[in-house]
């Protein structure tokens, strides 16, 4: 989904985000990747309380995606982006403080904000 910059402070993209990359030395905070390092991305089918969906799994290694290839149904390689993320999940806050800020790569960012994104969704009565 892209970005809405118009909820973000006007020095976002110039001060803060390359503030926050450099403070993580431009890895993810919360599993340590590197951005823009390469990695499989492979998907796994589950049913679970009688629905199907699906987990993506990361692997850095070539050899761990392959020993665990036949539990997968797909994978594409796909490039690292570190994204600075709201810990507070409180991206109105033009006060923004470093503290309430983290590089993450988009597969922790996305999970961190799952939850969030889900009671937002039900607030709403999308679910």
């Amino acid at each position: 989904m892209p970005i809405d910059y118009s909820k973000y402070p006007a020095n976002w993209k110039t001060e803060i985000v390359p503030r926050i990359l450099k403070r993580a030395d431009y890895k993810c905070e919360f599993c340590g990747i590197e951005n823009g390092f390469e990695v499989i991305s492979a998907k796994i089918y589950t049913r679970q309380h009688g629905r199907y969906s699906y987990r993506t799994v990361w692997f850095t290694k070539t050899d761990d995606y392959e020993r665990a290839s036949a539990l997968f149904t797909s994978k594409k390689i796909v490039r690292v982006v570190l994204t600075i993320a709201h810990l507070d999940h409180d991206e109105n806050n033009h006060n923004v403080t470093d503290d309430r800020l983290a590089a993450l790569c988009q597969y922790c960012h996305l999970k961190y904000d799952a939850k969030e994104k889900y009671m937002r969704a039900c607030n709403k009565g999308m679910i």
